[in-house]
């Protein structure tokens, strides 16, 4: 049971790698496609558009599919697309594969995740779902900085060859491995967007949107940016890559223990706080002076960014009433986020410079920080106002 939990795991890694390393390879593909660096990071905006507005529509559309077939379907499309980034000679083959990288994407990681509590008992499916999810985690650590190290030495394209290896063995692993899984109750679209209904709920979507889309607008073009004030090789990018996703990994936990122990609203201002903080650091001459100032940077950069993800996820879960639908919703504002800040970094680098970057980065964090006031003002209102309608019904009984 447990290496049918890793062979899932494999696939949301492969996932991961491909969603986040072509920043890391954007000005190798700019330059084999002889487009612009702004033009290549439409690739990254065009991807997170697919996967934010696919993932709610695919899942309601195909959401009667048995989960092994869905499975083995969204890998198939995704091999397809990373065979086709792989040989691409033309900006729009590129575009048409990365639309089909994202839909599959978009198929595949919820129905990951369902199929592993499915595969478990009950006591063991919060291990499992942080397995699968881990792969995600484990590609920003390793599968991101190492793609990126294969195209500095080899090819970019070589890097989407590997992805599609990845997913090929995924693949293999659940049609041997895996027996089928029923599909669960069809949630329609009406049902997944009600939730918007409340106030709460949307504002905090609209803070996870605004928060990702800072962070967007200087991830899209890290590596340039990386060379231009670190004056780092390609290789040296990997290094500093991989110093942000072990950040992200240390974040990733101390975020699920703030959740726990503190205010969850509380460890999203302390995230974003020390996030705009960073970021409006990281161009100045003396945190650029050596590699190693740099990779502290950048993994501290990765903590509080991480450290974001889980307080965010249980505070749309408690104004939810624990519905999971509200998580959905929640990966997609992620994604929505990410394609606004990689179009509005595309301008920056346009209209202003690479440096830039960085500040309308801190910036955008700042418009978060006053969002999530906003949002912890509604949440108290409702919880007032909750609590009065239930010492009015209290009253009456009593009378």
């Amino acid at each position: 049971m447990r290496f049918r939990i890793l062979i899932l795991a494999l696939g949301t890694f492969a996932i991961g790698t491909d969603s986040f390393v072509i920043a890391g390879v954007l000005p190798d593909v700019a330059r084999s496609l002889h487009i612009s660096l702004t033009l290549a990071g439409s690739l990254i905006t065009l991807f997170s558009l697919v996967y934010a507005f696919g993932a709610p529509v695919l899942a309601t559309m195909l959401g009667h599919v048995e989960r092994r077939r869905l499975l083995l379907g969204a890998l198939v499309m995704f091999v397809i697309a990373n065979v086709l980034a792989a040989i691409s000679t033309s900006y729009l083959v590129l575009t048409i594969a990365r639309i089909i990288a994202a839909g599959s994407a978009s198929l595949y990681t919820p129905s990951a995740s369902l199929v592993a509590t499915m595969l478990v008992p009950q006591e063991k499916r919060g291990q499992a779902l942080s397995t699968v999810l881990g792969g995600m985690t484990i590609a920003s650590v390793v599968g991101v900085p190492l793609g990126v190290l294969i195209a500095a030495l080899l090819n970019w394209r070589l890097t989407f060859g590997l992805v599609a290896v990845l997913g090929v063995v995924a693949f293999v692993g659940i049609f041997v491995l895996f027996p089928k899984v029923a599909a669960p109750p069809v949630v329609s679209l009406r049902t997944r967007l009600a939730l918007l209904g409340k106030p709460e709920i949307t504002v905090m979507l609209i803070n996870v949107m605004v928060w990702m889309g800072g962070y967007a607008v200087i991830s899209a073009y890290i590596n340039p940016f990386l060379q231009h004030f670190a004056h780092v090789s390609e290789a040296g990018i990997s290094l500093l890559l991989m110093a942000n996703g072990a950040g992200s990994v240390l974040g990733n936990f101390l975020g699920g223990y703030g959740a726990d122990h503190w205010r969850p609203a509380r460890v999203v201002m302390v995230g974003l706080t020390a996030m705009a903080v960073l970021l409006f650091v990281l161009p100045l001459p003396i945190v650029n002076s050596t590699i190693w100032s740099v990779a502290i940077v950048m993994g501290l950069w990765g903590v509080f960014g991480m450290m974001l993800m889980p307080p965010q996820q249980h505070r749309l879960m408690s104004a939810a009433g624990g519905s999971p639908i509200v998580l959905s919703l929640n990966s997609s504002a992620l994604f929505l986020g990410f394609a606004l800040g990689g179009g509005i970094g595309g301008l920056v680098v346009q209209s202003l410079s690479l440096g830039a970057l960085s500040w309308v980065s801190g910036l955008i964090e700042i418009v978060a920080l006053m969002i999530l006031g906003v949002s912890v003002w509604l949440v108290q209102r409702r919880m007032q106002r909750d609590e009065r309608v239930a010492n009015k019904e209290a009253a009456e009984v009593i009378a």
